[in-house]
């Protein structure tokens, strides 16, 4: 999903060149699992994995995981051409692994109305698609709903898990996690190192690991804790360079059960997280396709963060920036919200956005400007 970019604030700037050198890397060391999606990047993610790898490698030397888009399916007939499209953009003539896309409260027309679930389970008979299952964004109790029903077709579930979610009330990822081991459902993780920010620690944090063990780095740690899940079988980390990959493979390699003292530098470093996270957002950036004023949500989220977590003295380097994105004319201000909480409904944390961007109001637009 987080692919290289060569303007940050391009999405479809990717930096094919880098994802090349990503994937050789990545493949040179013998893994193998490549997950995209129809909206990432604004379709371009498949088309630059389709480059990097099903151009250059053997169709059974990788596997390859993407997902219907069920925020953007109102009718039978879309999904059919959309999976089309998905299988040309990717230069492929099936999937690996195959979701239906953001499983929630919020796409559930797409999957009651519509029989999105027989749809991958046709194309599953078809042979299109290998192994038929879902991403999933909402709570527990809505998850045992979804299992009761559709447990039998699924083969695996993807799951938000990290340290952070693990016993977070909204995420609910260890209530979620167990749930998939009740229905004896293989899980994928997505999001182990929650959009970067298990990455970039607190210096007190990242103190305490590397005090235990100075090779290991932060999103080693992160990895980790959720490889040690006897019930998952993948670990995702959208990694947006080659360093990343390396990181990635040198921590996997070096894998080793974790021992109590090391969960219990973990649940220090979380309290220490908790701490200096004001806002927990992962960037996923579903919530600005939904705002009607174009407020930058994710982009002010994250300057405030840095803001909150680093106060400046005098000058603001991110009060500069909010500046400079309100400036234009296309975007609005947090100041903008209408408060009619279409972010809210989108959003997979469930964060309550129009409430913390009243802070980044006061933060950007008040307390630095005064």
């Amino acid at each position: 999903m987080r692919l290289p970019l060569k303007n940050k604030e391009d999405q479809e700037s990717v930096d094919q060149e880098e994802v090349n050198k990503m994937v050789k890397t990545f493949m040179d060391n013998e893994y193998t699992y490549f997950d995209t999606a129809y909206p990432y990047h604004n379709g371009l993610s498949e088309k630059s994995l389709k480059k990097a790898l099903v151009d250059k490698y053997p169709r059974d030397s990788f596997q390859l995981a993407d997902k219907l888009p069920l925020f953007f399916i109102t009718k039978e007939e879309q999904m059919e051409s959309m999976f089309n499209e998905q299988l040309e953009r990717c230069g492929v003539d099936y999937f690996d692994y195959y979701m239906l896309h953001n499983v929630s409260k919020w796409t559930e027309k797409a999957f009651t109305d519509i029989d999105s679930f027989k749809f991958i389970l046709d194309k599953k008979a078809e042979g299109k698609i290998k192994h038929a299952g879902i991403s999933y964004h909402d709570d527990a109790k809505f998850l045992e709903n979804i299992l009761k029903k559709h447990a039998n077709d699924i083969d695996f579930i993807q799951l938000q898990i990290n340290y952070i979610d693990w016993e977070n009330d909204g995420i609910q990822a260890k209530e979620c996690y167990e749930l998939s081991c009740k229905y004896e459902i293989p899980v994928i993780v997505m999001e182990p190192l929650k959009g970067g920010s298990l990455v970039d620690i607190p210096k007190e944090a990242e103190k305490l690991f590397k005090e235990y063990n100075s090779e290991r780095s932060n999103a080693g740690w992160a990895l980790n804790y959720c490889q040690n899940l006897d019930n998952v079988f993948m670990v995702l980390s959208g990694v947006s360079n080659n360093e990343h990959v390396i990181d990635n493979i040198k921590n996997t390699n070096d894998f080793k059960k974790l021992t109590p003292k090391e969960y219990e530098i973990i649940d220090k470093v979380k309290n220490i997280i908790n701490s200096s996270i004001a806002v927990t957002c992962t960037e996923c950036g579903y919530c600005l396709e939904t705002c009607p004023k174009n407020i930058l949500i994710s982009k002010f989220f994250a300057l405030y963060n840095t803001e909150k977590r680093m106060p400046a003295n005098g000058f603001s380097p991110q009060e500069v920036y909010y500046n400079t994105l309100t400036l234009k004319e296309e975007n609005g201000k947090a100041s903008d919200c209408i408060e009619c909480n279409l972010c809210v409904e989108h959003c997979p944390q469930h964060l309550d956005i129009p409430k913390y961007l009243k802070d980044v109001t006061q933060l950007f637009e008040v307390d630095l400007v005064g």
